[in-house]
């Protein structure tokens, strides 16, 4: 599907799943090298950015954090731009939330006649990418409250619930970083090769404006991690600190009763003449010495700091 965007004299081609027959059509029409053609046909792993005389290709891949079920997950997306002086074209296998937000602004601009600064197809680039940034530092955003949601519940006594809640976080935060690993090096390079016409040197201000984006990103993204670490350590700290508790509470209670077994256990010998069995009040007073060591052990336990 090929959505068709015009503003001031630049055209902004759409592909959402594009066809061999609509990429072989948007070739022909620019003037695009085949090997394009073929990268708007694939899926790339990593971000890269390739130089043409009179156009840039530019391939990002996007972390985007979905909702499955009651949990989330990042999943890979991917765009490709071919930036030409009055033409951009982008091309994509599913449907991006921030690029279908940003469609919606702009016919609303061409509408509206308002005057941003668009004077070549790279300016209507920029702004793409600042909308895709947005909603990832928007993600970021959103995890970061889920880690202080946890913060308060570590403390609050749910650390054993908040082990697969941190797990989970750890996971998207990896997935971010990994997926969007390679930007910085697509702007350093955009920025030290500007060199082509129809960009002009203003451009490279707004290539670097870009570049520092991506870089408040990468810095929310270490940072997040950071306090991850910190509260992974502390819960599982608390965890275990919770659970040599319970067991030192078991233990103890198990030492105490073995003397009592061990009593209870001699006067159920099968053997005449043990004490107090068969007297008036001797069930009574084995009950009373049992109850007067477990008085004793709990008394000496509790000298000793032991509970």
């Amino acid at each position: 599907m090929t959505k068709t965007h015009t503003y001031r004299g630049v055209v902004w081609l759409d592909l959402e799943s594009p066809t061999d027959d609509e990429i072989g059509g948007v070739i022909k029409r620019y003037g695009l090298h085949p090997l394009v053609g073929e990268e708007l046909k694939r899926a790339s792993t990593v971000a890269k950015i390739d130089f043409y005389k009179d156009y840039i290709l530019v391939v990002l891949t996007l972390p985007v954090r979905t909702r499955v079920g009651t949990t989330y997950s990042i999943v890979d997306r991917e765009i490709d731009f071919v930036i030409g002086r009055n033409f951009l074209i982008t091309a994509r296998t599913e449907t991006i939330e921030q690029l279908e937000y940003f469609g919606k602004i702009f016919e609303a601009n061409a509408i509206l006649n308002k005057e941003e600064k668009i004077d070549h197809a790279g300016y209507l680039f920029y702004y793409i990418v600042k909308r895709i940034y947005a909603g990832m530092v928007e993600d970021l955003e959103n995890i970061r409250d889920a880690l202080a949601e946890a913060e308060t519940r570590i403390f609050g006594g749910d650390e054993r619930d908040m082990v697969e809640a941190l797990s989970g976080l750890s996971r998207e935060l990896i997935d971010i970083k990994q997926i969007a690993r390679m930007h910085h090096d697509v702007w350093e390079d955009m920025v030290n090769r500007n060199d082509h016409e129809f960009m002009g040197g203003e451009f490279a201000a707004y290539v670097r404006d870009i570049r520092d984006q991506f870089n408040v990103i990468h810095e929310i993204i270490v940072n997040a991690r950071e306090l991850l670490a910190d509260l992974r350590e502390t819960n599982d700290s608390l965890l275990t600190t919770k659970q040599n508790e319970v067991m030192k509470v078991l233990t103890l209670v198990a030492f105490i009763f073995y003397p009592l077994m061990f009593i209870a256990a001699i006067f159920t010998i099968p053997a005449g003449g043990i004490p107090l069995i068969g007297r008036p009040y001797g069930w009574t007073a084995i009950m009373i010495g049992m109850a007067v060591i477990v008085a004793f052990m709990w008394w000496f336990f509790k000298k000793r700091r032991w509970i």
